[in-house]
């Protein structure tokens, strides 16, 4: 059966649509009123095909592709409802980074500036702001003393602050659940595992947005390393 989703997100006005025939399936998609463009792939069996094709169908929604019945009957436009950035947002755009491109950062990354971009200067800073609480409340001795070779040990032996940041960011790079499940857990802070770009995508948005490169976000917390000192006195996670 054939199905078909739409995405009339920001400026988007796309179709994209896909069919299964046994091992095959037919993908085609484009702008929505055009025939737009197609391809095909063969699997190695129906069931491997149906694993894929469901595979992709999630990719689709996760960038806001939503199912629909019939191209046909998609009179106008729709007016999706202003939605101002918060907590569930964020975790929303962070969700949408493209993994499948690990490697190459700004390929990684594409799918959630081009979602900031669609938004307000105000909803960027607030994303920014969300972000930098999130790496404070992560910067800590039972943060810094989980990251494996390189973690804190004392004052007398070097210890990299902006590495340690970095790892931070790749806490919040894995999502909502992860996340949340480090902050209770410190033991499951990554080892030798980091996402410095997360970064730059606030600023990164904020500036394709104004269409400069000279804006600089400055967020209410700080999330340099050592800025949160209470929990670098801290030697369980503050419930």
């Amino acid at each position: 059966m054939k199905r078909n989703f739409i995405n009339q997100t920001g400026d988007s006005n796309k179709f994209w649509t896909i069919e299964q025939f046994e091992e095959k399936y037919f993908v085609q998609w484009g702008k929505l009123g055009t025939e737009g463009r197609s391809n095909e792939k063969e699997l190695g069996s129906k069931d491997e095909c149906y694993k894929e094709i469901e595979k992709l169908i999630k990719e689709k929604t996760r960038k806001g592709y939503l199912e629909i019945k019939d191209l046909n009957i998609v009179p106008q436009k729709t007016i999706l409802e202003y939605k101002p950035m918060d907590e569930n947002i964020f975790w929303e755009i962070i969700s949408t980074f493209n993994w499948k491109k690990t490697g190459d950062d700004d390929a990684v990354l594409k799918p959630a500036l081009k979602r900031l971009v669609s938004m307000t200067i105000e909803d960027i800073q607030e994303f920014a702001e969300i972000m930098a609480e999130k790496l404070y409340n992560l910067d800590g001795l039972i943060y810094a003393s989980n990251i494996g070779p390189d973690s804190y040990k004392n004052e007398k032996e070097f210890f990299s602050t902006d590495y340690f940041l970095y790892v931070r960011c790749c806490v919040i790079a894995n999502g909502k659940d992860y996340y949340e499940s480090v902050l209770n857990d410190p033991t499951q802070m990554p080892e030798e595992m980091d996402f410095e770009a997360i970064l730059y995508l606030p600023e990164e948005a904020y500036n394709k947005k104004l269409k400069t490169d000279e804006e600089f976000i400055e967020t209410r917390l700080s999330f340099e390393t050592f800025s949160n000192k209470e929990n670098w006195k801290r030697k369980s996670p503050n419930r």
